[in-house]
C-alpha cells in the first residue's frame, strides 16, 4: 500500500478538487487512492465510474488515472529527436537484430519496449491483486487508453473505441450488417486481405462482388492518359459496379462497400477519398480496413477529412508497434453505432448499454496491451512524426534503388520504378513489392516457388515475405525506425545465391 500511495500522492489533490465537480456521486478515498461510487455506475458490478461518461467527460474536467504503481526510470519513454537513427531507434525495440535481417515488420509487427515494459507491469498489478485491478483499475485505464488513442487519430471520442483487433471489428460490422439489411450485398477487391474474403464469403453466400483490381495493373505500364495512377482504383470500383447493376438488376442501396487503406499482400495505398465518395453517391455503406493506416501515414479519423467514410477499423501492433491484442474502432454516425454495432462480436456485461460499455469489456482476458498504449503514445509523441515518415519513406526507396541495381541494372528513377509492382505513388508509406531476379522467375510462377525462396531466406536468419501476384514473384520490403540499408544489401547478396529447383 505504500507503495501505491507513494506514486499517487502528488495526484490525490487534483483529482480530488475534479470529482468534487463532477455531477455524479463519487470522491476519492483518501486511504486507497481510488474513486468511489455511490453504488453501481459501470456495467455489471465493477466498482467504477460508467465508462461512457468518463469518455465524454471534457477534457477540462477529465482527470487521467494515476498509474497504481511505479515507473522505473529504466524504461522511461525517451528523449525527442526529430532525426531518425536506425540505430538508436533499435535499442527501442525487442528484436533480436544481432541475430536476424528483419525486413517484415509489415507482417506482425514488432513491439516497442516501452509499452512490452508496461503491459508487463500491468499484468504483474493484476496478479497481486485481480479484484483491485479488475474492479477499480481496469476501467478507468482503458478509458484513458481510448482517449488517448482518439486524440492521437483526431477523432471525436464518441465515435472512437478500443477492440482486440480488426479482425473483431470486421466480424462485428459484417454480423451487425447482416442482421439490418435484408438485401445484403458486400463490395470487396480481389486484394482484400484473405480472412475478411473467407469471412465474407461465409456470411454472404453468393452476395460477395470481389473487384478484380489486379486486371487493371497493366495501366500503369500503359495508359498514359492520367498523370494520377491511383485512378486505376476508380476505374475498377465503377466497372464493377455497372457490372453488377447489368448482370443482376439489383439496386446498390445500403451495399457495403469495403476498402483496404494499405493492401495487406500488395502493399498498395488506396485512395480513400475518391472510393469512399463513389460508394456514398451509390448510397453505400463505407468500411475501411485500416490495419496498416496508424502511424505509417496521418490519420485524421473525422467527418470533415473522411466525410463518406463510415467504419474505420485500426490494429495498434503495426505500425504504432504496441503489444499485439489492441486496435480501433471509428464510426461517427450514431444510428450505425445503435444498428450495425448494436452487438460486438464478443457481448458481455456492456450490451445494450453505450458503445463504451459495449466494447471495452468482452469478459476475463489480458487487456495489457491495451492500458500500455499511453506509453506508447509517449513515446511517438516525442517524435516529429512528419519528419519520421519522410525519413522512412527515403530509406524504403533507397532500398529499393540499391537492390533494383543488383538485380535489375536499374539505373533511372523510371527503370527503378519498373521493378515495383506499381507506381511509387500508389505504394504504401513504409512497404513496397520489388520484382525478384529474372532468373528465379518462370513463365508462371507459383506460391509453391514463393514458399521456397522465403523458406531460403528464413534459413540464412532472413525474414522477408516473397509473393507471387499473377505469376510473377516479389519481395514485399517493410522500413521501419530499426531497419538500415545493410540489411538489405544483405538481403540483396542472399538472393543471388538462391538456386532454383
Amino acid at each position: 500500500m505504500s507503495v501505491i500511495k507513494g506514486a499517487l500522492t502528488s495526484n490525490v489533490t487534483q483529482l480530488g478538487s475534479k470529482l468534487r465537480s463532477r455531477p455524479t456521486q463519487t470522491f476519492l478515498c483518501q486511504k486507497c487512492c481510488h474513486v468511489h461510487t455511490q453504488g453501481y455506475q459501470a456495467m455489471g458490478s465493477f466498482h467504477s465510474e460508467n465508462v461512457d461518461d468518463l469518455m465524454m467527460q471534457p477534457d477540462a474536467e477529465y482527470q487521467p488515472p494515476p498509474l497504481p504503481f511505479t515507473v522505473s526510470k529504466d524504461i522511461a519513454v525517451g528523449t525527442p529527436s526529430s532525426s531518425l537513427s536506425s540505430f538508436r531507434c533499435s535499442n527501442d525495440f525487442l528484436l533480436d537484430r544481432e541475430t536476424w535481417t528483419f525486413l517484415n515488420h509489415g507482417a506482425f509487427g514488432a513491439a516497442l519496449r516501452v509499452g512490452y515494459d508496461r503491459a508487463a507491469q500491468w499484468r504483474y498489478h493484476l496478479e497481486r491483486q485481480p479484484l483491485r485491478y479488475h474492479d477499480r483499475d481496469l476501467l478507468p485505464h482503458l478509458v484513458y487508453s481510448a482517449r488517448r488513442l482518439a486524440h492521437f487519430c483526431r477523432a471525436p471520442r464518441d465515435a472512437f473505441t478500443l477492440i482486440p483487433n480488426v479482425t473483431y471489428g470486421l466480424t462485428t460490422i459484417l454480423r451487425g450488417y447482416a442482421n439490418n439489411e435484408k438485401k445484403p450485398r458486400v463490395i470487396l477487391w480481389d486484394t482484400t486481405y484473405g480472412s475478411l474474403k473467407k469471412t465474407a464469403h461465409e456470411l454472404f453466400p453468393g452476395k460477395v462482388t470481389e473487384i478484380p483490381v489486379t486486371d487493371y495493373f497493366h495501366r500503369w505500364n500503359t495508359d498514359v492518359s492520367s498523370d494520377d495512377p491511383s485512378q486505376v482504383f476508380e476505374v475498377a470500383l465503377r466497372d464493377a459496379l455497372r457490372k453488377l447493376r447489368e448482370d443482376h438488376h439489383e439496386s446498390l442501396d445500403n451495399a457495403l462497400l469495403i476498402i483496404d487503406h494499405t493492401t495487406s499482400n500488395t502493399a498498395l495505398n488506396i485512395p480513400l477519398q475518391p472510393l469512399s465518395k463513389i460508394g456514398k453517391d451509390n448510397n453505400m455503406l463505407v468500411l475501411v480496413d485500416g490495419a496498416h493506416g496508424i502511424l505509417a501515414q496521418e490519420l485524421t479519423l473525422n467527418e470533415n477529412n473522411l466525410p463518406h467514410v463510415d467504419f474505420y477499423l485500426g490494429n495498434g501492433h503495426k505500425w504504432l508497434s504496441c503489444p499485439r491484442g489492441v486496435g480501433f474502432l471509428y464510426c461517427p454516425n450514431q444510428n450505425l453505432r445503435d444498428s450495425v454495432l448494436k452487438w460486438p462480436a464478443v457481448m458481455s456485461h456492456g450490451v445494450g448499454e453505450g458503445f463504451q460499455s459495449r466494447f471495452l469489456w468482452d469478459g476475463c482476458r489480458d487487456y495489457a496491451a491495451a492500458l500500455s498504449i499511453p506509453a506508447v503514445l509517449d513515446h511517438w509523441e516525442l517524435k516529429n512524426l512528419v519528419q519520421l515518415r519522410s525519413d522512412l519513406q527515403h530509406k524504403l526507396k533507397q532500398a529499393v534503388r540499391l537492390l533494383s541495381l543488383q538485380w535489375h541494372g536499374a539505373f533511372s528513377e523510371e527503370e527503378v520504378e519498373a521493378t515495383l509492382l506499381a507506381p511509387w505513388d500508389v505504394h504504401a508509406p513504409m512497404m513496397v513489392l520489388l520484382r525478384l531476379p529474372d532468373n528465379l522467375q518462370s513463365n508462371m510462377s507459383t506460391s509453391d516457388d514463393a514458399k521456397a525462396i522465403q523458406d531460403f531466406l528464413y534459413d540464412n536468419v532472413i525474414e522477408v515475405p516473397i509473393k507471387c501476384i499473377r505469376g510473377v514473384l516479389y519481395v514485399r520490403l517493410s522500413c521501419h525506425v530499426y531497419n538500415e540499408l545493410p540489411e538489405y544489401e544483405r538481403l540483396g547478396e542472399i538472393m543471388l545465391q538462391y538456386q532454383r529447383g
